[in-house]
This record gives structure tokens, C-alpha cells and sequence, in this order.
């Protein structure tokens, strides 16, 4: 399967989960970071701290929490917004390694003030607490780089995104410019090419953006409504991000 991929070396693979089963599959398989879910269906939604603490309970893999009160747009009314700083607060003493949210205002700006306040309840957890900005970066109407300068001033270590397209190849020649331009700019925010990566794709996919990290969902039909992540398509995938 690694002539399949191409050849390449040193990928870090993010793999969605979206259930305590998912965090299973994708552990045993070896897999480097874990974004953690609920409602995969509604594009993830912020996880129970039930599911959060069997997750940590199983694996000391980097655990990434979705932060998300709702599915739909990311403007939140005050209430939502208090649901996800208390939900926040919750994730974090409980096994969460970082989180992934992202808030927009009423006019699809970002919202640099939300965002802070969350920023600093982060800090209170330790400096080592990741926080990820996730696809509400695709929705927004802030200038691609003007807002990718934001975010790191903000304190972002990371930016999840499809370069403002339906999917991360068609983004393709966006999001080589956001890595290219976090670089020339001496910046530290990390580009998560997201939406749409297969195995199958995934080589071309680095080769086109210059990416040095995937985020992607690889599950498989288990009966019925049920899918898991795919553990045996998981572990092949990852010996070709490892250059194996």
C-alpha cells in the first residue's frame, strides 16, 4: 500500500473520532493525534465528559477535544457561549490535551475577543494546553492571511482548514499559500490541511500544499448504522506518513 501513497516521510496523521469505540481503533493502530467528538454527523460536536474521561482512560495519545455547542454556523448567543467556557473548563481537567473551537461574529468576522476569553481559560491549565482553530476558518469573511496573522497573535498553535473550498484538494493551491506564507512570516502556527484526506489521496495532497500534518475521518462499516475507525486501513496509512 505505500507504492499506492507515494513516497514520503515523517506525516503526522490527525484522525476524527467521534466515539470512545473510534479512540480504540484509532490508538491500537498507532495513530499520532486524536480530534475527539460527538455528533460526527453534524460536522462534531464538543464530547461528553463521559466519552472523554473512557478516551483518556485508554490511551495516552494526544487528545484533541472538539469545543462546539451546536451544529450549524459558529456566531453563538451569550448563553452558548457560557455553555462552552463551563464545557471548556470541564474538557480540560478531564484528560483533554487541547481544544478545537472557533468563533465567528454575527458578520463572519473573527471574533478575536471570544476567542481570547477562551485562550485564557485555557492558560490557566498550563502553557501546554494546544488550542486548535478549527473549520470555522473556511466560513469566515476575514482575509485568509490577515486572519491567520490574527490567530497566531491570539496564541493559536494551529489552524484546521480545506483553504476556504469544499475539500482540502480542491484548497490545495490555499493552503500551500498559508503554509508558505506562515513560514516566510516566521510564525508558529501550524497549517491542518482537513476535509476530504484519504489514503488514497493523501500523498498528492501533501505534494500540492507542502503540508507536514492530515486531518481526516477513516471509518469503516461495521452493520447497520455503525461505523468505527478502520484500524487495519489506519495502520498502513500511517506506515506510509512514517516513511515505512
Amino acid at each position: 500500500m505505500n507504492n499506492t501513497f507515494g513516497k514520503r516521510s515523517k506525516i503526522k496523521i490527525e484522525i476524527c473520532c467521534g466515539s470512545v469505540d473510534d479512540v480504540v481503533a484509532a490508538a491500537s493502530a498507532g495513530v499520532h493525534r486524536i480530534e475527539f467528538n460527538s455528533a460526527l454527523e453534524l460536522g462534531g460536536l464538543t464530547p461528553s465528559v463521559g466519552m472523554l474521561r473512557l478516551a483518556r482512560g485508554v490511551t495516552d495519545i494526544e487528545i484533541i477535544s472538539m469545543l462546539r455547542p451546536r451544529g450549524g454556523g459558529f456566531w453563538y448567543s451569550d448563553k452558548e457561549f457560557e455553555t462552552m467556557l463551563i464545557d471548556l473548563k470541564m474538557l480540560l481537567e478531564n484528560g483533554s490535551d487541547g481544544i478545537a473551537f472557533g468563533i465567528l461574529t454575527q458578520s463572519g468576522e473573527l471574533d478575536d475577543a471570544r476567542c481570547k476569553i477562551i485562550l485564557d481559560e485555557m492558560a490557566e491549565y498550563g502553557a501546554d494546553k494546544v488550542a486548535v482553530f478549527h473549520m470555522a476558518f473556511d466560513e469566515a469573511v476575514t482575509d485568509e492571511l490577515e486572519m491567520l496573522s490574527r490567530l497566531e497573535n491570539l496564541g493559536f498553535a494551529r489552524v484546521l482548514t480545506k483553504g476556504r473550498a469544499e475539500t482540502a484538494m480542491i484548497g490545495a493551491g490555499s493552503l500551500r499559500k498559508y503554509v508558505e506564507y506562515t513560514k516566510e512570516q516566521g510564525m508558529g502556527l501550524e497549517i491542518l490541511p482537513g476535509g476530504g484526506i484519504r489514503p488514497y489521496n493523501a500523498a498528492e495532497i501533501v505534494t500540492r500544499t507542502g503540508a507536514c500534518q492530515l486531518h481526516g475521518k477513516l471509518h469503516v462499516d461495521v452493520g447497520g448504522e455503525v461505523d468505527v475507525v478502520d484500524s487495519v486501513a489506519l495502520k498502513e496509512y500511517l506506515k506510509w506518513a512514517e516513511g515505512r
